[in-house]
């Protein structure tokens, strides 16, 4: 009688046992959906109450330590991580989210340590691609504050449906001259655009760098070369960071070439101020002074003002994902005495976002409106100009592997304008190939 009461006690202990074990494993299960949901919040509160009891099992540990760090729990994701590196110091993805944990922490080097560790471990593919985004991430965050050059170079190829942003129409009539002018028809063609940029950064201090870069472009065209440009852009200045803020003031340059000759040449200031609010948010606003001459057309020269803000956010939860919204106004006078169908007045929105797609895709799309009165009739029109221009774009970037990236995109501009000549539309699809220089 004994015997079989001390069977059935044993009997029931193990059942107890195994059922907790069972409910442990259904736990960790359960968080794994949780996370693989995206649901990190209500994975860390599922698992965060049982941590005192469960420290120091390796799957809890990892399980709560990527819980936490997707929930903003920084600090308690890597003290769980931590746990698990003591026991098994050859766990890869412990490694990687303990590495993403001090990135988000603003721990560039102890990251990049972290990072470069799990790279040597040889680790699959689409994991090496992650970690190259964090370390060029770091580079970027590294140039941002510290002391560094970088370049670019670039080769597109495509076709513009409108290569000389001629008008939509065959023709068109002047009201105050009678006639009929032609040849200002929309031209497609085909082109081949080549670009190469520099920017450097040197810290004087803890909290000011003086900042600069350059960049030139030429573009040709297939067969209406009389439509080729080109440019080269410059600027250079002082940036003063405290806290979440960062203040810059910046000259610019600009020279714009068509067909080879001096177009426009611009030249101004520009002030601008920009705050991190939050690890995924960031403000900024702007003013820009700009003094545009062109040359043999003196009548077109103008000073620009615009004033602005931007919102940027990106999205911890899904990869490279972030967007934008910026807002802006200014004018356009003419310096010249009663040149009044060149002078306006101008306000316009722009947003945009990016998407990670896969480990090597960047899905990205920007759109831009901007709305210009201008102070008189444009040359042998009776009414005043009135432009609405609406820019979309859609670009899809391929990391080939940190340095090489191809890219095929897709722009279309449609300015419509009360005045016949400055309405238009065009598309221009293109392959691009760029290498950057970290």
């Amino acid at each position: 009688m004994q015997a079989g009461s001390g069977l059935r006690f044993v009997a029931i202990a193990l059942f107890w046992i195994a059922a907790a074990a069972f409910a442990q494993d259904a736990t960790l299960e359960r968080a794994r959906k949780l996370l693989d949901a995206k649901q990190a919040k209500e994975a860390y509160a599922l698992l965060a109450p049982l941590e005192q009891q469960r420290a120091g099992e390796v799957e809890f540990d990892f399980l709560l330590g990527v819980a936490a760090i997707d929930s903003g729990e920084l600090t308690r994701g890597v003290f769980a991580l931590e746990r698990v590196l003591a026991v098994r110091p050859d766990h890869p993805r412990a490694r990687a989210e303990i590495a993403r944990a001090y990135f988000l922490m603003g721990e560039n080097k102890t990251a990049r340590q972290e990072f470069e560790s799990v790279k040597r471990a040889r680790p699959p593919t689409e994991v090496a691609a992650t970690i190259d985004k964090f370390l060029d991430a770091l580079e970027a965050r590294e140039r941002a504050r510290g002391t560094g050059v970088a370049g670019f170079v670039e080769a597109t190829a495509g076709y513009d449906t409108n290569a000389s942003a001629g008008t939509s129409s065959s023709g068109f009539a002047f009201p105050l001259n009678p006639g009929f002018v032609g040849n200002a028809a929309k031209d497609a063609d085909y082109f081949v655009t080549l670009a190469g940029g520099v920017s450097g950064r040197y810290a004087m201090s803890d909290t000011v760098a003086l900042i600069g870069n350059a960049v030139v472009e030429q573009r040709g065209n297939a067969s209406s070369s009389q439509f080729d440009t080109g440019s080269f852009t410059a600027a250079g200045g002082i940036a003063f960071t405290r806290d979440a803020d960062e203040f810059t003031v910046a000259a610019q340059g600009q020279n714009f070439y068509v067909d080879t000759n001096r177009f426009r040449d611009a030249a101004g200031l520009v002030g601008q101020w920009r705050r991190t609010l939050s690890q995924n948010d960031q403000v900024s606003a702007y003013l820009q002074r700009t003094r545009l001459s062109y040359p043999g057309q003196s009548a077109r020269d103008a000073n620009r003002t615009v004033a602005g803000g931007a919102w940027a956010h990106s999205y911890a939860a899904v990869r490279a994902a972030a967007s934008f919204l910026g807002v802006y106004a200014g004018q356009e006078e003419t310096r010249g005495p009663n040149v009044l169908d060149y002078s306006h007045d101008l306000w316009g929105v722009r947003l945009g976002g990016q998407i990670g797609i896969g480990e090597k895709w960047t899905l990205l799309a920007n759109a831009s409106y901007e709305n210009r009165r201008y102070g008189g009739p444009f040359a042998g029109f009776v009414q005043s100009r009135r432009d609405k221009e609406l820019k979309l774009s859609v670009s899809a970037g391929y990391a080939v592997d940190r340095n090489w990236t191809i890219t095929p995109a897709i722009a279309y501009t449609d300015n419509r304008s009360n005045t016949p000549i400055t309405d238009y539309e065009r598309t221009m699809f293109s392959l691009s190939l760029r290498h950057d220089f970290r």
